[in-house]
């Protein structure tokens, strides 16, 4: 059976709560022993999750995050109920790419409603180095009730 580690924990809608989450997740990475390739992707795609959720959501702002059974799975929920939108980004555009990224690099990802308003954002990577098989820009979504988590 393998470990299984869960963390959680409440941000400000603030530049610096990127790091805290980032940090979070690298505490959780070290009891899971993940290699430096797994927590390179889920750094990055929780950076952009967690900017967009400052940037365009309201808070309060909670990160969760659990590790187990092979994958990782990471949810970053904010008050605000509108739903992140894909939108065509030019060239030299300096943001607008986060959602792309995300699709990128994450095993899965979607939004689903939070009781009471609100959203969460999620992603999953596995934690198996082989099954990090890089996706095209064009990742699936999968917005509604996830049934995972």
């Amino acid at each position: 059976m393998d470990q299984v580690v869960s963390a959680q924990v409440a941000l400000a809608a603030a530049p610096s709560s990127v790091r805290s989450a980032r940090r979070l997740l690298a505490g959780v990475g070290r009891e899971l022993e993940l290699s430096s390739d797994v927590l390179s992707l889920a750094e990055l795609a929780l950076s952009e999750v967690m900017t967009n959720a400052i940037v365009h959501g309201r808070p309060p702002i909670t990160v969760r995050i659990d590790g187990g059974h092979g994958r990782l799975y990471v949810a970053v929920a904010d008050a605000d109920p509108a739903r992140p939108r894909t939108d065509e980004t030019r060239l030299d555009a300096t943001g607008g790419r986060g959602l792309a990224i995300l699709a990128a690099v994450a095993g899965d990802w979607g939004v689903d409603p939070e009781p009471g308003g609100g959203k969460s954002v999620w992603f999953t990577i596995p934690m198996a180095e082989g099954n990090l098989a890089p996706k095209g820009l064009d990742g699936a979504v999968r917005i509604g009730n996830s049934g995972s988590g």
